[in-house]
């Protein structure tokens, strides 16, 4: 089917096959990419490609420009150069086994991805090209896209440059030069709102706008991240940094960064006035208090280096929870920390995210339970396989059987 529009572009490769392509010393990738074939380790000095006829419009088509999608360019001792062919019918010359394959065709500049096409225009074009390499690597060529219309800067000029057929053709011509070199600057700006898009901002070279657009939320980027990872959290850095200070701030950012799902809790929301029957299990519910409920009072409390000076806006009894105000603790399960640095990891996020005027108290869980202290399953308790009876061991540390089986002799003259 024809194109109705009188401006448009088509592209070569369909479906990853280059339908009408014949090549020589090329072949195609499983993912639709014109190689040079290899031979071992090596890849052939040179290839040729030609593909037609192509047709866009019902009658004389404007062909305007070719488009070489090559990946990060050619690489180095890699070099490649596009002919075009335009007719009513027919086949063009083509001379694979000559060193002028192509002759008569229009020729693009050597290494050039990009080029106006300055045939006439006609119904059908044919495109060619020849890849020449030194053996060490090949160019990848995944599309070929070809415009037609001359959709040129001609159109913002006034009329009077258009009246005449011949000097507005030149014109034409001439615009579609600098239109191409202006292309990429073009598409540039049209592309502009994607770098500023986590999920879309390009993440090569050296430094990528993946690193840059992080570093305007001053964004720390973890090497342990993938790819993914580095996105999703970039894009609630933001939302992230409003929490910070706050226990579901750090949770998270101990997650991010040092990959725990850490619980953290603060004794003083669970510390109530001491009530017999209620909270009072010594050690446990109940704790000496650290200083006179009603701080110093000269002649009774205030005891040299003993003693808690109350401000004037303190309360009655609040020296009682100088030991825990501003105090918090972060557990964290012992399994969590098997990563190479994930224990430096999680010291290191704390250090750097508690509120400066808070002291927080790290505690790592170990396989074990204790009634009363660390019992509550899936939080502060693991429970653990036993471990094989071994002699000479404390009778709390170990099993003296993990199952029913026959005693070894040998076994325990050697264990002892």
């Amino acid at each position: 089917m024809l194109a109705t529009d009188p401006t448009g572009f088509m592209n070569l490769n369909a479906a990853n096959a280059w339908p009408s392509f014949t090549l020589q010393n090329l072949a195609i990738d499983p993912r639709g990419v014109l190689r040079l074939t290899a031979t071992g380790t090596e890849y052939a000095s040179s290839g040729l490609f030609m593909g037609g006829p192509f047709r866009a419009l019902d009658g004389n088509t404007p062909w305007y420009r070719f488009t070489l999608e090559c990946g990060d360019g050619l690489p180095a001792n890699t070099h490649l150069q596009m002919f075009t062919w335009t007719a009513a019918s027919g086949s063009p010359p083509f001379s694979p086994s000559s060193n002028t394959p192509f002759p008569g065709w229009q020729a693009a500049p050597r290494d050039a991805l990009q080029g106006v096409i300055f045939n006439t225009p006609e119904p059908e074009l044919w495109v060619g090209g020849v890849v020449r390499s030194d053996g060490s690597a090949t160019p990848a060529i995944h599309q070929i896209r070809i415009d037609y219309g001359r959709d040129t800067y001609l159109k913002y000029l006034p009329g009077i440059y258009r009246a005449d057929p011949a000097s507005a053709d030149l014109l034409d011509r001439l615009l579609s030069l600098s239109q191409t070199a202006l292309g990429d600057l073009r598409d540039e700006i049209v592309n502009l709102p994607r770098l500023f898009d986590p999920a879309a901002t390009p993440d090569r070279g050296y430094p990528t706008w993946l690193a840059w657009l992080s570093g305007w939320l001053t964004w720390q980027l973890n090497q342990n991240w993938t790819e993914e990872q580095a996105r999703e959290y970039l894009a609630g850095a933001f939302q992230l940094y409003s929490l910070r200070g706050t226990v579901e701030g750090l949770r998270e950012y101990l997650r991010i960064y040092a990959g725990v799902n850490a619980r953290i809790y603060e004794p003083a929301l669970n510390t109530t006035i001491w009530s017999l029957g209620t909270n009072s299990t010594l050690g446990f519910t109940t704790m000496l208090a650290p200083a006179s409920a009603s701080g110093a009072i000269l002649d009774s409390t205030a005891i040299l280096d003993a003693s808690d000076l109350a401000g004037p806006t303190d309360g009655f009894g609040a020296a009682l929870y100088d030991d825990i105000a501003y105090r918090f603790c972060v557990e964290v399960n012992a399994g969590e920390l098997t990563r190479p640095g994930a224990l430096a990891a999680v010291r290191a996020v704390i250090a750097e995210e508690k509120p400066a005027h808070t002291v927080c108290e790290l505690c790592i869980i170990q396989p074990g339970m204790r009634v009363g202290s660390q019992c509550r399953i899936g939080i502060d308790t693991i429970v653990a396989a036993p471990r094989e009876a071994q002699l000479g061991a404390r009778l709390d540390q170990v099993v003296l059987a993990a199952s029913d089986h026959e005693c070894n002799p040998t076994e325990v003259l050697d264990a002892s």
